[in-house]
């Protein structure tokens, strides 16, 4: 209790030190302890005064206190539900020229407007801000909103942008998402190129994740050398959620060019990894191999991974395949008694 009391009285010091520096109009401190008061109120739950705290800051002007302000405005008016209020804010901080904050808030208000023309036209002013960060981050958004309008080409020419930026996240997410755009329009050599830039870039996420889709993209296609290749890719990188996914495709393709040992290794990698997901599917995956080799005792230790699992759909498979695998044995054993 006395902590928790320490504590109110430390924020109400705080707070009566900031009103000081509010009034006593300095021309940098006064704005700056006014953004800080703002801060202080939302972080405990008085939006109502953070608001008016972040209206000081923007009232006075400052050059960077008044842009910073009506972002943070901006977004706790969003969270309130006050669209508008919010969208008044962030115009506010475009309005200002900040070289890093105008840009901020055009994707930001981009993201809150309902209306996809006016959506397009504050990711175009982040855009053409050519901020290193806000303007790739745009580009993508773009994207996405014009894919959603029905616009592939506009769509394209925005993923392009955001590639060409070369900026470490935002460039290999437009690779990935412009891989899938070309291969719904049925340009799969383009999506392939897109796909490759997304592995290169190295990207910890979005390489493994552009990997196995140049997989099953060259599966598709017939060249399965090509989808090992770009499996192992994924297999390689570690990734909690790719790699497992990768290993059940691979075995998956393994098995179906019956390369059984290369499809049994590539499944115990995913039953290994223990993803959530992947493993059981692996684990069942694994028991059907084993049953099409004749290892009948094998194949139902996999199945009872699967099962063991509790997986909603790979658990009451592996069941039914067990079932069925004890019902045939007995069959042969009753068969072979009468024999």
């Amino acid at each position: 209790m006395e902590t928790s009391e320490q504590g109110r009285k430390g924020i109400a010091g705080s707070e009566r030190a900031l009103q000081l520096a509010i009034d006593s109009g300095h021309a940098d401190g006064a704005p700056r302890a006014a953004f800080n008061l703002g801060v202080l109120r939302e972080d405990r739950g008085d939006f109502s005064g953070a608001e008016r705290a972040y209206q000081l800051a923007i009232d006075s002007g400052h050059a960077d206190q008044a842009p910073k302000a009506a972002v943070n405005l901006g977004v706790l008016r969003e969270r309130w539900g006050d669209f508008a209020g919010a969208e008044q804010a962030l115009q506010v901080a475009i309005d200002s020229g900040h070289a890093d904050l105008a840009p901020m808030a055009a994707v930001n208000l981009g993201v809150l407007r309902d209306d996809p023309a006016g959506a397009e036209r504050a990711y175009q002013l982040a855009i053409d801000s050519g901020h290193a960060d806000q303007a790739p981050k745009a580009a993508v958004n773009l994207g996405v909103l014009r894919e959603e309008r029905g616009d592939s080409a506009g769509a394209e020419r925005a993923y392009q942008l955001a590639i060409d930026s070369g900026h470490a996240d935002m460039a290999p997410m437009a690779a990935v998402n412009l891989g899938v755009l070309r291969e719904e329009r049925g340009d799969l050599a383009g999506a392939g190129r897109a796909y490759q830039l997304a592995i290169d870039s190295g990207h910890g996420d979005l390489a493994p994740k552009a990997a196995v889709n140049l997989g099953v993209l060259r599966e598709g296609r017939g060249d399965l050398a090509g989808a090992e290749r770009a499996y192992w890719l994924a297999i390689d990188t570690g990734h909690a959620d790719q790699a497992p996914q990768a290993a059940v495709n691979l075995g998956v393709l393994c098995h179906g060019q019956q390369n059984f040992a290369a499809a049994e290794l590539a499944f115990q990698l995913a039953i290994d990894s223990g993803h959530a997901d992947m493993a059981p599917k692996a684990a069942f995956d694994l028991g059907v191999l084993r049953e099409d080799q004749g290892d009948l005792a094998g194949a139902e230790r996999a199945y009872q991974l699967a099962t063991d699992s509790g997986h909603p759909s790979a658990a009451s498979c592996a069941r039914e395949a067990m079932t069925q695998l004890r019902r045939r044995a007995a069959q042969t054993s009753r068969s072979a008694r009468r024999n």
